[in-house]
């Protein structure tokens, strides 16, 4: 048989060995969560820039059909509401 010195050291190592990939996992984990969040969060924020520019693109919109009916030029009103 082997020296259980040997085999004893041959363990801590693989012990060793196996919390330094577990500490290694759980970094990698936490960085990814980060990653999620800020990406989530960014997300949320262009939706609400989305959501603004809808509203502004829909106010242009109303005041442009309003300039169509009430100018009397007719080009600029067909040009006004394609």
């Amino acid at each position: 048989m082997g020296d259980p010195l040997s085999a004893t050291t041959g363990i801590i190592s693989l012990i060793a060995l196996a919390v330094k990939l577990v500490v290694g996992a759980t970094g990698l984990i936490d960085k990814t969560t980060a990653a999620h969040r800020e990406a989530a969060d960014e997300l949320q924020d262009l939706e609400r820039d989305l959501e603004r520019l809808k509203r502004q693109i829909g106010q242009i919109r109303d005041k442009l059909q309003f300039l169509a009916t009430d100018t009397k030029d007719r080009a600029l009103k067909k040009l006004l509401q394609e």
